[in-house]
């Protein structure tokens, strides 16, 4: 018999994930938004790390939660905002707690979910959810 009791109650918090950001210097690099010289020309702090890295500090926080069931079952929406970041920045993912719907499979666990930097300025948002 499955448990239909909520996974997480809503205006909970889920554990933080803080990392500092990297960016390696590629001279290479395809997009000049990434290099220095070039973001400094249009007001940005330095060069920015990628949407990718930027990402993938919220998917860790994710998994970190969810496990395994965020590889099939999770669900992901976000919007780059504030001007990114750049290397030295220190980000912290975050993921609060919306509502609990129950499916076939569990309990559906729905979160609003940030990234902001040291100054808590956020500079991702969007919203998440997966079975737990």
């Amino acid at each position: 018999m499955k448990d239909t009791k909520p996974a997480a109650e809503p205006g909970q918090e889920i554990p933080h994930l803080t990392k500092t950001a990297y960016l390696p210097i590629d001279r290479e690099a395809l997009n000049p938004i990434h290099e220095d010289e070039y973001a400094k020309q249009y007001g940005l702090r330095g060069a920015l790390v990628p949407g990718s890295t930027l990402l993938n500090c919220i998917l860790e926080m994710l998994y970190l939660y969810f496990g395994q069931n965020w590889l099939y079952h999770g669900k992901i929406k976000i919007s780059f905002i504030g001007g990114g970041a750049i290397s030295g920045d220190v980000l912290t993912a975050h993921g609060l707690v919306t509502g609990n719907i129950l499916e076939e499979a569990g309990t559906r666990i729905e979160l609003d979910i940030w990234l902001e930097n040291q100054k808590q300025e956020k500079i991702v948002v969007g919203q998440a959810s997966c079975i737990r």
